[in-house]
Formats: C-alpha cells, sequence, structure tokens
C-alpha cells in the first residue's frame, strides 16, 4: 500500500514543534493521512523521535543525540523553540509516536536516522520498537533511511514491511541498490527530480515519493510527472490540493 499524495513532513512541522505528540495530533485535526518521523538512538539504545543529530536546535539541550540517555532526553524542554505553548512538550520514545499515531488512525513513513557507526543497530532495534507497538491490523509503516545498512537490518527484521531508499539525487546504482534491500520507493530531493528521471524510475516499477515541497505548484507539477506522493511542511498548503 503506497502512501497518499501529501505526507505530513514531522508532523504538522509549519504549524506544531516537529517531530512531537502535538505535531502528529496536530496533522491528524488537519486531515493528513500519513506523518513522516525520524529516529535515532539513545546512549541507551532506545529509538527516539528527532531529526537532528544535535539537540540544539529543536531542544532545551545541547550535544549529540546519541550521547544522552532516554531520561536525560525526556527532561528536556522540546517544544518552547517553536513556541511557548509547546513548553510542555518531549521527545517522544518510538513506541511512543507510533502508539500516538496508531490511535489518530494515520499511516506512517519511520526514517531511521542513525548516527555513525551505528547503521545497523539502528535499523535493528527501530524495528523491533515498532512492530511491538504497531497494530497487525493496520497497514505497515514505509520504513526509509538514507543508511543501506540500517534498511538492510531493517528487512531483517521486518521482511513484510515496505522500505524506500532515502537519497537527495537519484543514484547511479540505484535500480541495484532497490532491488538489493527490497524497496517499493525512492524518495528524493524535489528539486533534483525532472519528468524524464520519475518516467524512469516508474517504468521499473518502483515508486517516487520527493520532499520537502511547501509549494502547491510545484506540487501539481511533480504529481502530473507521476511522483506517487509529496512531503510537505505546509499542510494548510498542500492538503486542499486534494
Amino acid at each position: 500500500m503506497l502512501p497518499p499524495p501529501v505526507i505530513a513532513h514531522r508532523g504538522a512541522a509549519a504549524l506544531a514543534p516537529e517531530n512531537t505528540l502535538a505535531s502528529f495530533r496536530r496533522a491528524a485535526e488537519m486531515g493528513a493521512r500519513w506523518v513522516e518521523l525520524d529516529c535515532q538512538l539513545t546512549a541507551d539504545k532506545v529509538p527516539v523521535v528527532i531529526h537532528d543529530l544535535r539537540l540544539g536546535r529543536t531542544t532545551s539541550g545541547r550535544g549529540q543525540v546519541c550521547r544522552r540517555s532516554l531520561a536525560e532526553l525526556r527532561s528536556l524542554d522540546a517544544g518552547s523553540w517553536f513556541a511557548p505553548a509547546f513548553a510542555a512538550e518531549r521527545i517522544p520514545t518510538l513506541a511512543q509516536a507510533l502508539s500516538e499515531i496508531a490511535r489518530l488512525g494515520l499511516g506512517v513513513n519511520i526514517e531511521i536516522k542513525p548516527s555513525r557507526g551505528q547503521e545497523a543497530e539502528t535499523g535493528r532495534l527501530a524495528m523491533r520498537a515498532a512492530a511491538a507497538v504497531w497494530p497487525q491490523q493496520a497497514p505497515p509503516p514505509l520504513v526509509s533511511s538514507f543508511a543501506r545498512a540500517a534498511l538492510a537490518a531493517a528487512r531483517s527484521e521486518c521482511p513484510d514491511w515496505p522500505r524506500g531508499l532515502l537519497a537527495t539525487a537519484l543514484p547511479r546504482d540505484w535500480r541495484t541498490a532497490l532491488h538489493d534491500l527490497g524497496c517499493r520507493t525512492i524518495n528524493l530531493d524535489h528539486q533534483r527530480l525532472s519528468a524524464d528521471r520519475v518516467a524512469m524510475i516508474r517504468e521499473s516499477d518502483y515508486a517516487v515519493l520527493a520532499y520537502t515541497v511547501n509549494d502547491p505548484t510545484r506540487a501539481r507539477e511533480l504529481w502530473g510527472w507521476g511522483v506517487s506522493s509529496v512531503f510537505t511542511d505546509n499542510l494548510d498548503r498542500l492538503l486542499p490540493l486534494i
């Protein structure tokens, strides 16, 4: 099952602090059907939902996520940077985020963002945490990563869950990589896409997802080329198009 045409990037990232439960709830309120989130490991090997490898941009903390325990991370403010009203937001664990997303009736794209040297471990532990809470009757998450070792580990843990290779531009070995990793999608920077590239990928029976698209005119153009889904921060601008 492919995602819908619009995927809420890190939740409703333009309207709530990204990758927080508040952001996923806001996306659901706006009518999104799928959200995207990022996960990486704490120092004590718990998958948590946060984009940057360092804490400074979106939390009250400093330093690397991978060098902090879950208890340390859960003590941080993950919402005030966005607006004072979100001061109570915390970094959720992957299990907490997926439980809430499932409760909201949303689909999800889990992006695995490993620290250097933790690619396979992050893929393996993220999938174990996800499989433990994701409802069996719900369509499985789409699992994506720039790190091929993370995708390979994810495949070993959850072979029936769909996978997508993330890249900035189309890799030269994209056909081999998608085949070897058992991917269904390739998720690319929309600025590196062209109608010819999208057609070439689709002819090989893979879906193209494009990030991060906040302009309605550009979204329409990409869909016209055959792009299946776009990731957006601006749900209020793109959801009305569909």
